[in-house]
């Protein structure tokens, strides 16, 4: 087996110490075969019995979704959200730190390890996985959030999840406030409140022009909100030219051509012209401020001889 890279990741919630290991140690270790244990999520005094197989490349799709509760949006990974570990998975053949699946009859759920099967799908690599039927709900909300700290998902991922945390407070009868939200989980009501208005208020189809949706921070977001409130008629339109622009679609670094996007879905439309044309050709421009009535005049220095601005000029001084 090809040495893990550490580009492969690994799953940051089992730092619990078993005997002189930590967990995330020896499930570094295991092999296609091995049957062990851990602690549950939930219950560190409940074990789960966990067994290690290798799903074939052609297998994955069919026999593995995705928990529906995970916070990362599926349809948004692509190759350059995985690049960090695409390039050593599709090299191995495979992943090298096993995911966690929660068999459900002729399925499984992946309850840590999504970025790792999709890796696996676009690398055409087989999926090294540790299974078993012991998780509970419980156990899969916890690793839903907690196995997320090796790249977090972006603001937009984050604020469908908060969304889904203040569908679940209002089915309770709570408020659902963004203070109610942040207690649960365990971040500022601000943050909370930036990542729900960016979710609610950014399509999906903006966020997939991006080269990933982690190019969307805070800061981004707003901008772009900003710009689909001053006019969102306007603002659709400019969607829909970048994500048919060339050029934009030719850069190959991803942070400038995140921040090519972004400047073009922001720029406010340029104010139309107060100012009519009454004569207008290469030497000479007469305008009328459609407004106030005013008109100003532009005369090119080339043909502005002193004998023509003499004549000009007593036209002018009979102007009472």
């Amino acid at each position: 087996m090809a040495k893990k890279r550490k580009n492969d990741t690994r799953l940051d919630p089992f730092a619990t110490a078993v005997g002189n290991s930590s967990l995330d140690a020896l499930l570094e270790q295991a092999n296609a075969g091995d049957v062990i244990k851990m602690p549950a999520p939930s219950d560190s005094s409940r074990q789960i019995t966990l067994v290690c197989k290798v799903i074939s490349h052609a297998d994955i799709e069919n026999t593995t979704h995705v928990y529906g509760k995970n916070r990362r949006v599926q349809s948004l990974l692509n190759e350059k959200s995985v690049s960090d570990i695409l390039p050593a998975i599709r090299e191995d053949g495979r992943n090298q730190h096993p995911a966690l699946l929660w068999e459900q009859g002729d399925t499984s759920l992946v309850l840590a390890g999504s970025r790792r099967r999709m890796a696996c799908i676009l690398g055409k690599a087989d999926y090294l996985v540790l299974s078993s039927s012991d998780f509970t709900e419980q156990d899969a909300k916890i690793l839903a959030v907690s196995s997320d700290q090796y790249i977090a998902p972006s603001l937009w991922e984050l604020g469908q999840a908060y969304q889904q945390t203040k569908n679940e407070l209002l089915e309770q009868g709570k408020k659902g406030s963004y203070r109610e939200i942040a207690a649960i989980e365990g971040v500022s009501h601000t943050a909370i409140a930036d990542a729900i208005k960016a979710y609610e208020q950014i399509p999906s189809s903006v966020i997939a022009l991006y080269p990933t949706a982690n190019h969307v921070g805070r800061e981004v977001a707003k901008k772009l909100v900003i710009a689909k409130e001053r006019d969102a008629e306007s603002f659709n339109q400019l969607v829909a030219n970048v994500a048919n622009n060339t050029e934009v679609n030719a850069i190959t670094s991803d942070d400038k051509r995140a921040m090519a996007i972004t400047k073009l879905l922001t720029a406010e439309p340029q104010a139309p012209s107060k100012k009519e044309a009454v004569l207008e050709n290469e030497y000479v421009m007469l305008q009328r401020n459609l407004k106030s009535g005013d008109v100003s005049i532009k005369i090119n220095n080339k043909v502005m001889t002193d004998k023509r601005l003499e004549q000009l000029t007593k036209l002018l001084s009979a102007f009472n």
